[in-house]
């Protein structure tokens, strides 16, 4: 049985891109903002975190909704980009192409934040 050089390397590539993509708690926090925003701005009322954090900026529930519906969508953004990416991966038929993408993925994802960055003390 011959395995395919590129059926090894589509699979691995789509595996990187897929973890580069991955939704990560802060795309969530995002998200729900989002969904909040979107209520506040068609009249609902506002959560009590959604209030506090209009406290902390200094505005209205109502001016923190319409700036954050002003913004991109992030997360569809980023899901948009890693199934484009997917679909390529998919549809690529050499290793070169299969590379290319994989450089892509690597090069516009966020960098993996190291665990030591984030503790307190020396």
């Amino acid at each position: 049985m011959r395995v395919s050089v590129v059926e090894v390397k589509r699979k691995r590539v789509e595996a990187r891109v897929n973890e580069r993509y991955m939704v990560d708690g802060h795309d969530v926090a995002h998200d729900r903002k989002r969904t909040l925003a979107a209520s506040v701005a068609a009249g609902a009322e506002p959560s009590a975190e959604f209030a506090e954090a209009a406290a902390v900026e200094g505005v209205t529930p109502q001016a923190l909704a319409l700036t954050i519906l002003a913004k991109p969508d992030e997360l569809m953004t980023k899901e948009n980009k890693r199934r484009s990416m997917v679909v390529r991966t998919r549809a690529a038929k050499t290793v070169a192409e299969l590379e290319a993408i994989e450089a892509e993925a690597d090069a516009t994802a966020a960098p993996r934040t190291s665990r030591i960055f984030m503790q307190e003390g020396p």
